[in-house]
């Protein structure tokens, strides 16, 4: 993974996508709540001090808690200090519930507190990059680990220390290294998708078969397009060839044309490879694109996939009621790139208004500045933080040759 990829959440690479798990939270420490008080029911389970069981489990239900309240969608991108709080109120919670088993004989195979543990940093997944997933992880399981020594030392124990300690951390290691795996492919995944060209309009699938024929079909009609636009390229190259093969002799004139045609294929195939991911996305649709700088490669995955959203609800959706478009970015004065959308729809102001709510929300999370105005056109501005390096273009201008000397 690249420094880039590991600082990008499921959240911030797709913001509409995650706005379902606002419930994430909750769900998790529901099934915390209830898998702690099964087990503390356990005769011995509680200790000699089960008040303390009880302090620690209210605790912890206070972390969940704040995830809770800092993951719903009306807010912003989860910061790193309210996770840390919430990491923090966990560890402690842990660590209250190792210290009331101090001096009592308890199945540490059993104890509840490592397990709601990692269902909290299953909670933090999805809106957690993988370093900070690692470091949450990592914090927890030194937390667990010395927490888990402490129950040897101090009790009579079970298992010997080393059997004790991977006990109290095998939960935390599986719910770390899972959450950093599912972070890694699926913040992939999105930005592979976000630059996949859009395909036709098709009706939802009812069923899961009907699903993948829907998908097959957007595929070959994708792999059609791509057929037929090369197949337009080579149509004359191939037709002189086959005039000259039909001759059976090459002319002056045939080198002059064979060098032509070469030329304009040259030209052609290097402008279509060389086209941002923007261009590339709208390729076959009513949309035209006006960025002239390369503007678009300097977005960011959250944003490009915010308008990527946007653009697939119009483009894709029989219901959108898309006549034609016109995207323009340029540079703004704060260092941002100011981005424009002019949307021509059949659909009444009303119905226009409520089919792109949910991408307006998305949008509205990801830049700033935005402005919305409807009327016989709809039109979107808003201005778009730069926070990647732009690539440079795939092809480079190679400076000209020196002159060569002149021969004596």
């Amino acid at each position: 993974m690249t420094a880039i990829d590991r600082l990008r959440s499921p959240w911030g690479a797709d913001p509409l996508s995650w706005l379902a798990t606002r419930w994430l939270a909750l769900g998790c420490g529901a099934y915390a709540a209830v898998q702690a008080i099964i087990l503390l029911l356990i005769p011995g389970q509680g200790g000699e001090r089960p008040l303390v069981q009880a302090v620690a489990l209210a605790m912890m239900a206070a972390a969940f808690l704040v995830v809770h309240r800092a993951t719903r969608p009306d807010r912003a991108v989860l910061g790193e200090p309210v996770a840390w709080l919430a990491v923090a109120i966990t560890l402690l919670a842990l660590v209250v519930s190792g210290a009331g088993y101090r001096g009592s004989e308890f199945r540490v195979e059993l104890w509840w507190a490592p397990v709601s543990a990692s269902l909290v940093l299953i909670a933090l997944a999805p809106y957690s990059s993988v370093a900070q997933l690692a470091r949450f992880g990592a914090a927890s399981l030194l937390v667990a680990g010395v927490s888990g020594a402490s129950l040897v030392t101090t009790s009579a124990a079970r298992w010997p220390l080393i059997t004790t300690m991977l006990i109290s951390v095998q939960q935390l290691l599986i719910a770390t290294v899972g959450g950093i795996v599912f972070i890694a492919v699926v913040t992939r995944l999105i930005e592979n998708w976000s630059e996949r060209p859009l395909g036709v309009g098709t009706e939802p699938a009812k069923d899961e078969r009907a699903g993948r024929a829907v998908g097959s079909a957007v595929d070959a009609d994708l792999a059609e397009r791509v057929d037929a636009a090369m197949s337009a390229h080579l149509t004359e190259p191939v037709a002189f060839l086959r005039d000259v093969l039909g001759r059976g002799a090459v002319d002056s004139r045939d080198q002059e044309r064979a060098l032509d045609l070469a030329e304009t294929l040259r030209t052609e195939l290097i402008a279509a490879a060389d086209e941002t991911w923007l261009q590339r996305l709208v390729r076959g649709h009513p949309v035209e694109v006006d960025d002239r700088d390369r503007l678009a490669e300097r977005l960011s995955l959250p944003q490009r996939t915010a308008l990527r959203a946007m653009l697939d609800a119009l483009l894709a959706h029989p219901d959108s009621g898309f006549v034609s478009g016109r995207i323009e970015l340029k540079s703004a004065d704060s260092g941002t790139v100011a981005v424009g959308l002019r949307i021509l729809s059949t659909l009444p102001e009303g119905r226009r208004v409520t089919f792109l709510a949910p991408y307006y929300v998305t949008l509205q999370s990801t830049v700033r500045d935005i402005r919305w105005r409807n009327g016989a056109a709809l039109e979107v501005d808003f201005e778009a933080p730069v926070a990647e390096i732009p690539p440079p273009p795939l092809v480079e201008r190679s400076p000209a040759p020196p002159p060569e000397r002149p021969r004596r």
